[in-house]
């Protein structure tokens, strides 16, 4: 990855155009592999793919993936698992659209390594903090004292290190392929702001 590049498109070439639909196709694959994955928990990167389509894709267009992974967890959570929705849900809801307001923050203006890592980084360990946090408050499961808030923590380690690791590869991945294919792209086809 190079040291500060920019991932945005000109919507007006041809070639571009094709790219642009990177960040929908990994949105949609983010929310059949949560749809269908079988395997160990948490290896879904959904962050990742929020951190790029904030980076890549102006806000007007947020609601669409947004939308798309909410309806991917109620039908989950409802339908597959059984469960009714709770308050918890909208913790994991609002992360998802900060990953998207983190990415742009974060990764819209110029790509480097050190911020992949941290943007992706900070999505997780954020996310783990506080969707623990609400299962502790919100489920009977542990009791209400720290010692029962740091069960429920360890209880999720296994997942936490599942998304760690799944998040930081493909973040590396994604946001690497999106900086080699400037190198292909004269520099009158690029851009630095979404709007």
């Amino acid at each position: 990855m190079a040291n500060s590049v920019s991932i945005k498109f000109k919507e007006d070439s041809l070639v571009t155009r094709h790219l642009l639909v990177l960040p929908y196709i990994l949105i949609a694959g983010a929310a059949i592999l949560r749809l269908g994955f079988v395997g160990p928990y948490n290896v879904v990167p959904v962050f990742t793919c929020l951190l790029f389509f904030g980076a890549c894709r102006p806000v007007r267009e947020y609601a669409m993936p947004f939308l798309a992974l909410v309806c991917v967890d109620i039908f989950l959570t409802t339908h597959q698992y059984g469960f009714v929705l709770t308050s918890g849900h909208a913790v994991t809801w609002a992360w998802y659209m900060g990953a998207m307001v983190l990415g742009a923050a974060t990764l819209s203006d110029s790509i480097s390594t050190p911020r992949v890592l941290g943007s992706s980084l900070l999505a997780s360990v954020s996310f783990f903090v506080a969707s623990n946090f609400t299962v502790w408050a919100e489920w009977g499961i542990y009791p209400k004292t720290l010692s029962g808030l740091g069960s429920c923590y360890i209880a999720a380690l296994p997942f936490f290190r599942n998304s760690i690791i799944s998040e930081t590869a493909f973040s590396v991945l994604v946001f690497t392929f999106a900086s080699c294919s400037q190198m292909f792209l004269p520099a009158r086809y690029t851009r630095r702001s979404c709007s």
